[in-house]
């Protein structure tokens, strides 16, 4: 087997890496909209998962419009108090219309990809607005890695989407002219037998004494089968050879596989939070990942 591509080969993950930046786009909605509604209350509570900008701008429409506390405007901030309250109502209208402007990327990208395009670099100008506006530090890094890994699930729902389209039409084998469709059909049948009972070749022995992150690991037949991590390389080892390898520094849904006596195995990460062993198509193995 040569090196896993499954952007060009294989549609489900394709699919599940779109459907996993959709899924993104209406968590960001989501706790955008929470958000706005605490910080228009008063509240100080904060959930992450959240854009900067309509929350920046309701926080701001607090303090211009002279509604936080009396002990906050001290004679420093006084001046802060220029617009009559009534105003806020304008902070919180702006502030609405760019959060609903996920939810209507997240509602038309389902047909048009477009509108993931547009949710990429809509969150990219909010990112560089919480750059510019709060500089780095070390109490808003869950926050930027965040937004961090929004940017790279956008982007990998993108090229995902641009590959599926890629992709051929599936094709209704045609008999070879001159022979009856039955032997044309027996013979093409006998030929995917083959190809598809074939073993996988083999990549590499795998390097044990690397340092690696082992995601899962499982006995599968009579074959151990470990999914691991070394550097930025996601490798499927089976009985202590590589027979196929994943390299990406943000890892989107994937799915390594390998055939070895007539038996289809594979393991990858679903996109949301599981590494997956499977046999045949079912599922052996299942665990938990938080990062």
């Amino acid at each position: 087997m040569t090196r896993e591509t499954d952007f060009a080969s294989n549609p489900q993950v394709l699919k599940t890496n779109v459907k996993n930046a959709r899924n993104n786009l209406l968590l960001v909605f989501a706790f955008t909209l929470i958000n706005i509604i605490l910080s228009a209350v008063s509240s100080d509570l904060y959930f992450l998962f959240s854009a900067f900008i309509p929350y920046v701008l309701v926080t701001w429409g607090r303090m211009f419009c002279g509604l936080y506390p009396d002990e906050f405007y001290t004679e420093e901030t006084a001046s802060a108090k220029l617009l009559s309250p009534s105003f806020f109502a304008v902070f919180l209208g702006i502030a609405l219309v760019f959060t609903a402007l996920y939810l209507i990327s997240w509602i038309f990208s389902k047909n048009k990809a477009g509108w993931l395009v547009f949710a990429l670099v809509f969150f990219a100008v909010d990112t560089a607005a919480m750059f510019v506006i709060l500089g780095f530090q070390l109490s808003s890094i869950i926050d930027i890695l965040f937004h961090i890994w929004v940017l790279a699930s956008l982007a990998w729902g993108i090229r995902a989407n641009a590959k599926l389209k890629a992709l051929p039409p599936e094709e209704t084998a045609v008999p070879a002219p001159g022979l009856p469709e039955t032997e044309s059909s027996e013979n093409g049948e006998a030929g995917e037998i083959r190809e598809e009972t074939a073993d996988s070749e083999i990549l590499r022995y795998a390097d044990l004494d690397a340092k690696a992150r082992i995601f899962l690991e499982a006995d599968v037949l009579t074959y151990t089968v470990t999914y691991r991590r070394v550097k930025k390389v996601n490798e499927l080892v089976i009985d202590g050879k590589v027979y196929a390898e994943f390299e990406s520094l943000i890892e989107p849904a994937h799915s390594l596989s390998a055939r070895i006596g007539g038996h289809l195995i594979e393991a990858g990460f679903d996109g949301v939070n599981h590494s997956f062993i499977k046999l045949d198509g079912q599922t052996v193995a299942k665990k938990l990942r938080l990062f």
